[in-house]
């Protein structure tokens, strides 16, 4: 009789560990804040913040407008090969992507939403027209389907961007405290504050203004 095989296999083939290192390199931001997010919820903001940086990047990428609807183009499809239940191209992102999908945290039809609104915004070579509520929206969809704070979150994503960016000196609207549910996927609007002032916060700066928001659903 032989015996049983001591071999462990991963449980996941997506390198979870590689993309949040992206993420906290390419967007801090939003990192810090998913870390108070529960595990698979955690995963699931990963993903969706690495896809968001794989979209905007575009216009760092390429100068031609026929190219970069070539790589819009090719998110679309993968998203669509995801929904119907194809195997994820081999992007880590994807895979990421393909896991949450497939957990049900993720919904295809939001995230070709995404990959739309960021296409305009690069055909229409303006920053300000890229979906930062419906990437906050969906964040928040993440952690809780059902919530009251869909105008808030609306309102302020859009101002906390432009001021991240230094397209602004506005603080933009004060908004009724954050439901502690939602939080780990806008805790870090809480930073347009420091933004607006022209301030780049250091890491420690960002934890301690995030864990604030946090506690208080204040940003």
């Amino acid at each position: 009789m032989g015996s049983m095989s001591n071999e462990t296999r991963p449980l996941t083939q997506t390198p979870w560990e590689e993309i949040d290192k992206r993420v906290r390199r390419v967007d801090e931001d939003r990192w810090i804040s998913s870390r108070f997010a529960p595990a698979a919820e955690r995963r699931a903001l990963v993903a969706l913040y690495a896809l968001a940086y794989e979209l905007v990047r575009v216009r760092e990428a390429v100068s031609e407008e026929t190219l970069g609807l070539i790589r819009f183009q090719w998110w679309r499809e993968a998203i669509e090969e995801i929904e119907a239940g194809k195997a994820p191209r081999g992007h880590d992102v994807c895979l990421a992507i393909a896991e949450e999908v497939v957990a049900g945290r993720l919904k295809p039809g939001a995230l070709q939403k995404l990959v739309d609104g960021y296409q305009l915004a690069f055909l229409d070579a303006d920053r300000a027209k890229e979906p930062e509520g419906w990437l906050g929206l969906t964040a928040a969809h993440i952690l809780s389907p059902v919530h009251n704070w869909a105008g808030d979150l609306q309102a302020v994503a859009p101002a906390y961007a432009a001021a991240r960016r230094h397209a602004s000196k506005a603080f933009g609207p004060i908004v009724s405290p954050a439901p502690k549910q939602l939080r780990p996927a806008i805790a870090h609007y809480r930073l347009r504050k420091l933004y607006c002032e022209g301030k780049t916060p250091n890491p420690f700066t960002k934890r301690f203004s995030i864990m604030k928001a946090m506690n208080t659903g204040e940003v």
